[in-house]
């Protein structure tokens, strides 16, 4: 069933309208960054974006554990700002490589810019949830029918998985008002009254919890569950111009997620060192579920979630993005 646009779809433009710009001022940039320190025999010099959040904790501890080193990489990690904004950043020539949720990936590429998919990181888990204020008249999914849901996109995998699950549970989705809010502003919004439930992912989960919300039921269940999240990605030059380097930074963050997943005690002490997430909070929060690979089958299934509600504009195959 398809749903009209969101009036969300203009943003999701406008940055993709700004990224193809940022294209032509990085001609050249990737090729010289990429070039850098692999010759005679030195590791090689990427820069790896990423969003502070438990779950890049993948690249940090690849970091801190010499994972990077031992692959031959001389990786600075550099914090971006989150969201759909770290693939204009890569386009421009920022970043080698960043972290990036697959929904503004598969919009991008469709839209056609040079991104590819170069490995996964998370899949939606527990940590991601819909919550709604603890004496609230819902009690299930299926009550949600004309109700104003906060995300913090219109077009990313939130309000994917949100339609999804609601229409399995014969939900007119037609009538959801989306409420496009940062995730921080969204449980002080529910208690306000703004807004009747809200999509929260750790830490922020955590920290509703123990405002006195609930949760309704976790986002990626029913017919998303398993659905992967966001990855790793790069710019079709890069990848085709630095095969060693993509295969040296899976091999280096396969290691890393291999020694994080359900390592709570690591996280505990790893996450606050780069994030405002103190200790207290990693603590409680629920752990990340953490995938080297990329799932093409699932992401295929994401891409045509994202053609039947109107965030992309004909079919596409997510093969095309995947760096072999």
């Amino acid at each position: 069933m398809h749903v009209p646009e969101h009036r969300g779809r203009r943003y999701g433009t406008v940055a993709l309208v700004c990224a193809t710009a940022l294209v032509l001022a990085a001609c050249g940039s990737s090729e010289e960054e990429g070039d850098g320190g692999g010759e005679g025999g030195g590791a090689t010099a990427v820069t790896v974006g990423y969003f502070p959040l438990v779950h890049t904790a993948s690249a940090v501890q690849a970091q801190e554990a010499g994972h990077f080193e031992d692959e031959g990489l001389e990786v600075s990690l550099e914090q971006t700002s989150g969201g759909a904004q770290a693939i204009p950043s890569l386009i421009a020539g920022e970043y080698d490589i960043t972290y990036g949720n697959y929904t503004s990936a598969v919009l991008a590429a469709q839209q056609g810019l040079p991104i590819q998919i170069i490995a996964g990181n998370d899949v939606g888990a527990d940590d991601h949830a819909i919550m709604v204020a603890a004496d609230s008249a819902y009690q299930a999914p299926a009550d949600l029918e004309g109700a104003r849901i906060a995300v913090n996109n219109l077009q990313n995998i939130g309000t994917v998985a949100v339609n999804a699950v609601l229409e399995d549970e014969g939900v007119d989705i037609s009538t959801i008002q989306f409420v496009e809010l940062p995730l921080p502003d969204m449980a002080p919004a529910l208690s306000s009254g703004d807004v009747d439930a809200i999509w929260q992912v750790e830490p922020f989960q955590a920290a509703a919890l123990g405002a006195g919300h609930r949760v309704l039921f976790p986002l990626f269940s029913g017919p998303v569950e398993d659905m992967p999240v966001a990855g790793w990605l790069t710019t079709t030059q890069y990848a085709q111009e630095n095969p060693d380097v993509i295969e040296a930074f899976r091999a280096a963050i396969s290691s890393s997620m291999d020694e994080l997943q359900d390592n709570r005690e690591r996280l505990v002490e790893l996450v606050p060192t780069y994030s405002q997430v103190p200790a207290e909070v990693v603590e409680q929060v629920a752990l990340p579920r953490w995938e080297a690979e990329a799932d093409e089958e699932q992401l295929q299934k994401m891409a045509d979630l994202m053609l039947e509600y109107g965030i992309l504009d004909e079919e596409f195959d997510v093969g095309d993005v995947l760096s072999p």
